[in-house]
């Protein structure tokens, strides 16, 4: 065998190796024009289309802020409206007005159910104020918070202007990190919980609030997800499901009409359960594309160590808020872990050597560098090896809305 044959064998071999990207799949006739269907707990990519192009989310943005309040503060933290956390009629609200209490977690529903973009000014004002802050300074701290998040977990294509994605430019994600993001959502099970139920009363004021995820109760593999609409963004729809003990997630962007958004939803849910049932009966590994995403806690343990910062004393389980916001904590770095891995506090300043701080990051740094090298030395992800594809559902008769989004404060418009 001659040198050319052999290297030409070699680059043969080495582009068969290589990690190969689901792409999109036409038979499955998805009518929104980007999406991806995921598995929750191994990041296989089992379909995509123009997975990472930039472009507004609308309510989707809500995921982000529902993990940022959920990381930042106790379920049972009051908090206070103000005036400045009110929208105008053409938004979707929970509806409350000026000088009401809730608990942090009431106002993660009115989030999350009727999508409320006031529940999402008063979360990100309140949680985001420090002492002397206006509200558009408080707010803003709140989404600086996110968007290091997301880059400290390796999502590129996002960038967060406000905390509910409603009008404003520069406000984008992109449908591979809205579904990385919420591989990460689902550890959480207030996360769950919230996409998960159908109605909700809360504990001060009498308001109903109810899930306007209609695919709730057509689908019943469903977990729960979170819509999203705007002008800009068209329908946007995140769908977690979950079968036989696997767990998959749908995300399309700029869909045409709410009926299609529900069912190419269902249809990308159904094609990835099947593909993976598929694969475990042929016993076959994963060959092509896996998506992942950096450990926010190790990222952030690795910025406090090179800035001099150490660890502090976890934060109390629980507070209060006044109108102007939450107690603020001592520094910027400070951060909740509660449920997902327990309270770890970052305090910066100088406070000399630290032996937890030290310990925390060596352990950080083997436990990436171990999966770093499990990575490299894994095959990759494709999709599944099946032969034919089903043939798209019918459409379903989903309800028909008329455009408009109700004035009444206690049940939101069922579209956004």
């Amino acid at each position: 065998m001659g040198p050319v044959v052999a290297t030409v064998i070699i680059l043969l071999l080495t582009l068969l190796s290589m990690p190969t990207s689901a792409q999109e799949v036409p038979e499955l006739r998805i009518n929104s024009k980007r999406y991806i269907v995921i598995d929750a707990d191994t990041g296989e990519v089992f379909a995509q289309r123009g997975a990472r192009d930039q472009v507004a989310m609308a309510s989707l943005t809500k995921v982000f802020t529902a993990i940022e309040a959920i990381e930042s503060a106790a379920p049972d933290v009051l908090i206070t409206t103000t005036a400045d956390d009110l929208v105008s009629p053409d938004n979707s609200m929970m509806g409350f007005t000026a000088g009401e209490s809730f608990t942090l977690e009431d106002l993660l529903y009115g989030l999350m159910l009727p999508s409320g973009n006031d529940a999402a000014n008063a979360i990100a004002r309140s949680l985001g104020a420090r002492p002397g802050d206006d509200t558009p300074q408080a707010v803003q701290r709140f989404i600086d918070k996110i968007n290091v998040r997301v880059r400290d977990m390796g999502l590129a294509d996002t960038n967060l202007m406000n905390p509910s994605g409603w009008g404003v430019p520069n406000h984008y994600s992109s449908a591979h990190d809205l579904a990385v993001f919420t591989m990460y959502a689902v550890q959480y099970p207030r996360f769950v919980e919230l996409i998960s139920a159908l109605e909700h009363d809360t504990a001060t004021g009498g308001y109903y609030l109810r899930n306007n995820n209609r695919l709730m109760t057509m689908y019943p593999s469903l977990l729960g997800g979170k819509t999203g609409f705007d002008y800009d963004a068209g329908w946007c729809l995140i769908e977690v499901a979950r079968r036989d003990g696997n767990t998959m997630i749908s995300v399309t962007l700029d869909g045409i009409h709410p009926d299609d958004w529900y069912d190419d939803n269902r249809v990308l849910l159904e094609y990835a359960f099947e593909q993976k049932e598929a694969r475990i009966a042929a016993n076959a590994p994963i060959l092509g594309e896996v998506v992942s995403y950096r450990d926010p806690d190790a990222a952030l343990i690795a910025r406090i160590a090179t800035s001099g910062g150490s660890i502090g004393r976890p934060a109390p389980a629980s507070g209060s808020a006044n109108a102007a916001g939450l107690a603020a904590p001592a520094s910027e770095a400070m951060v909740d872990r509660r449920t997902r891995s327990g309270s770890l506090l970052l305090v910066q300043g100088d406070q000399g050597p630290n032996l937890q701080l030290l310990s925390a990051f060596v352990v950080v740094t083997v436990l990436l560098a171990g999966r770093a090298l499990f990575t490299f030395s894994q095959p990759a992800a494709r999709m599944s090896p099946v032969t034919g594809l089903p043939p798209r559902p019918k459409r379903l008769a989903w309800p028909r809305i008329d455009g408009k989004r109700p004035r009444t404060v206690r049940e939101s418009d069922p579209a956004v």
